[in-house]
């Protein structure tokens, strides 16, 4: 499972504003250092007012899992085109509904 949860990420990161969006489950909460706290509709507002991601590399991997739960952490090294490097310690919590994997948490925290 989080093998597959894995791919699902790095997707989010780099996927179009839609297919991102479908993955947060109506509950989402987010926490980004420069937006703050974020609801689905937040989330989804932020995201189609950002360049998506072009390049994202995750490292120090972990996860942990149950029946309907995986929580990812890890080291994200990511790049948009013309900015700098952007860098930050993560956490996703993946809930599963209706067979379907959703994202229930995000969080980012800039190394």
């Amino acid at each position: 499972m989080a093998d597959e949860l894995w791919r699902e990420e790095r997707e989010f990161w780099l996927a179009g504003v839609a297919e991102a969006g479908r993955k947060l489950d109506t509950s989402c909460l987010m926490a980004f250092p420069r937006t703050g706290i974020l609801d689905r509709t937040a989330a989804i507002a932020a995201l189609q007012a950002a360049p998506r991601w072009q390049e994202i590399t995750m490292t120090e991997r972990a996860s942990i899992e149950t029946d309907d739960v995986c929580v990812l952490a890890y080291h994200a090294t990511a790049r948009r085109a013309g900015a700098d490097t952007y860098r930050a310690f993560c956490t996703t919590t993946w809930i599963q509904r209706a067979g379907d994997w959703r994202i229930l948490q995000h969080q980012q925290t800039p190394v």
